[in-house]
């Protein structure tokens, strides 16, 4: 399927997406949040794959929403009823802040890692995006910016709630309550990104060699590592036992485990076979 504002791609079991509009910044428009939940479906039902690269074109990775689609929805809703009734555009806000925050949690909830690699600015919601990835890498000339408290809002898609999950809750405070750039050097020093390179050409060849090993895993002891960290990070130490202990109770894969440990005896690349394919239960069966 071609989409306008992403190219997608897989091979060996890595699925790249690149965010494809770089003459644009590749701000989130309409059409980005149109074309990314299918994405991320088509991402999530593909057995074949082992993990997902995240990228994008042009000097900027993305300059965040499109404030020429989003800045008006208030005043849209109130047109639509020619009535100033404030509790009403404000479900409507309510409704679009939800949707939009689902579409970027689909990221941290697909049973395969997601790998993002950032070049040049990393902007308001850009960095709700890379925020959901598994995990974040960037060129030298990478800067991040919770740019919401410059327009005069509180970042609400994500950046808030997850990137105190990454760096210390002082260092997010200070970002969102000045709106400063925090340059690649201070975001690998905070522990945001993994990795700084020279380029973004080097940044993607890391990722691919970085993703190649992650897809010569088990892929389910993989979604299984992915849904335990997940779980636990959401809950107490207690809880993220329970729960891990459930897991290993219901999915340890064994027949995994057997090929890892006999193709290591015999000097080989183990095979695992691919998950299950996810069936799409919304499209109807009838002729």
């Amino acid at each position: 399927m071609n989409y306008e504002s992403f190219k997608y791609t897989s091979e060996d079991g890595v699925g790249h997406l690149v965010l494809n509009k770089g003459e644009d910044l590749n701000k989130m428009t309409m059409n980005f949040w149109y074309e990314l939940p299918k994405i991320l479906n088509e991402v999530d039902r593909d057995a074949s794959l082992r993990v997902l690269i995240l990228t994008s074109t042009g000097k900027h990775f993305c300059a965040g929403m499109d404030l020429k689609n989003f800045g008006t929805l208030g005043n849209d809703a109130e047109k639509k009823t020619n009535v100033p009734d404030k509790a009403r555009i404000g479900e409507n806000l309510y409704r679009v802040a939800k949707e939009l925050q689902d579409m970027l949690s689909k990221l941290e909830k697909l049973r395969i890692p997601v790998l993002a690699g950032i070049q040049g600015g990393c902007i308001g919601g850009g960095l709700d995006l890379v925020t959901a990835a598994d995990m974040r890498f960037a060129s030298k000339d990478a800067f991040f910016c919770i740019q919401e408290v410059n327009i005069g809002m509180a970042a609400d898609i994500g950046t808030l709630q997850r990137l105190p999950r990454v760096i210390p809750e002082g260092k997010v405070r200070e970002l969102a309550y000045t709106g400063r750039r925090m340059p690649a050097d201070e975001a690998l020093e905070t522990g945001l990104v993994n990795k700084v390179y020279e380029s973004q050409e080097d940044m993607v060849s890391g990722l691919k060699e970085m993703a190649a090993v992650i897809a010569s895993k088990s892929p389910l002891a993989v979604y299984g590592t992915k849904a335990i960290l997940n779980f636990s990070r959401d809950h107490t130490i207690a809880e993220g036992l329970e729960y891990n202990a459930l897991w290993s109770g219901a999915m340890l894969p064994q027949e995994d485990m057997a090929e890892a440990m006999m193709s290591n005896m015999e000097k080989r690349d183990p095979e695992f076979k691919d998950m299950q394919e996810i069936k799409d239960y919304g499209k109807s069966s009838a002729k």
